[in-house]
C-alpha cells in the first residue's frame, strides 16, 4: 500500500462553495451540496455531540437533512478530531444524495457513522451500504474523486490503464477493442474506447459497469493497493 497519500491537486470538479464552516470546537465541512457539521446539546446529549447532514438544493437552500445524536464524538475529543471527522463523512456523502429522494436512501449508512465513527473499517462499511443503494454515477464520481486525490489527476488515467485491461481479458473480452465489444455486448459499448490516453471517467465507468457498483470499490481497492475511501491523509486534515 502507499504510504503517502498527500493529495497530489483538488480535483477540478471541486465546488467553488467547499470549505470550513462553524467553529473549531463545533466544526462543519461543505462538499459540494453536502453540509456535515457538529452542534452542541448538552441538556439532550450530555456525554456526546450532536451530528447534522444536511443537503442543500442548488440555490443553497435545505432540501433534506439528517441528525441526530453522534455517539462516535464524545466531548473529551480535541477539536482536531472532531474536524477530521465532518471532512471525511462530508466527502464520504459528496455524490450520494438523489435529486428524486434526497437523504432518504442514505440514513443506514449515516447511522452507522454517527454510532461508531469513520475508522478505516467503520469507513469501508459505510461506503458498501452507500454504493449499495446510489446510482452508477454517483459510485463513479465517487472513485473518480479517491483516484485523483490519490495519484493525482495525470497519473490516475495512466494507473487504470493496467486496470481496465486486465479487466477486459479477465471478463472474457480479450483486448479492449471498441469493435469487438459494440458487436458483442453493446451496452458496454459507450465505455469501450482504446484504453490508452482515454479519460478517467471512461475508465471507471467501465470498471463500474462490468464489476457492478457493489463491487467497483472493492475491486479497485485490491487493484490498486490503496484505500478507496476517504481517508484523513488523503484529505490534508
Amino acid at each position: 500500500m502507499q504510504d503517502d497519500l498527500t493529495p497530489r491537486r483538488v480535483p477540478t470538479h471541486r465546488s467553488e462553495t467547499d470549505g470550513w464552516l462553524g467553529t473549531p470546537e463545533f466544526p462543519g465541512y461543505r462538499a459540494g451540496s453536502v453540509v456535515a457539521r457538529l452542534d452542541n446539546l448538552p441538556q439532550v446529549y450530555p456525554e456526546h455531540l450532536y451530528f447534522h447532514l444536511v443537503l442543500l438544493d442548488p440555490g443553497g437552500q435545505l432540501q433534506d437533512s439528517h441528525s441526530g445524536p453522534c455517539y462516535a464524538i464524545s466531548r473529551r475529543q480535541p477539536p482536531q478530531e472532531r474536524s477530521c471527522f465532518v471532512r471525511v463523512v462530508a466527502e464520504l456523502l459528496r455524490h450520494a444524495p438523489s435529486q428524486d429522494r434526497g437523504l432518504s436512501g442514505v440514513g443506514q449508512a449515516l447511522t452507522l457513522i454517527r454510532e461508531q465513527g469513520v475508522e478505516i473499517e467503520r469507513l469501508r462499511l459505510a461506503a458498501q451500504l452507500l454504493d449499495d443503494v446510489c446510482s452508477e454515477s454517483a459510485v463513479v464520481a465517487s472513485l473518480i474523486d479517491l483516484l485523483e486525490m490519490t495519484l493525482g489527476p495525470d497519473e490516475a488515467p495512466r494507473s487504470m490503464n493496467a486496470v481496465v485491461e486486465d479487466l477486459a481479458r479477465d471478463s472474457g473480452f480479450g483486448a479492449l477493442d471498441v469493435t469487438g465489444l459494440r458487436a458483442s455486448h453493446p451496452e458496454l459499448a459507450g465505455y469501450a474506447r482504446v484504453i490508452d490516453g482515454s479519460d478517467l471517467v471512461t475508465q471507471v465507468s467501465f470498471v463500474v459497469a462490468t464489476i457492478g457498483k457493489a463491487r467497483a470499490r472493492r475491486y479497485l481497492r485490491n487493484a490498486i493497493d490503496f484505500e478507496m475511501v476517504p481517508m484523513p491523509q488523503m484529505l490534508g486534515v
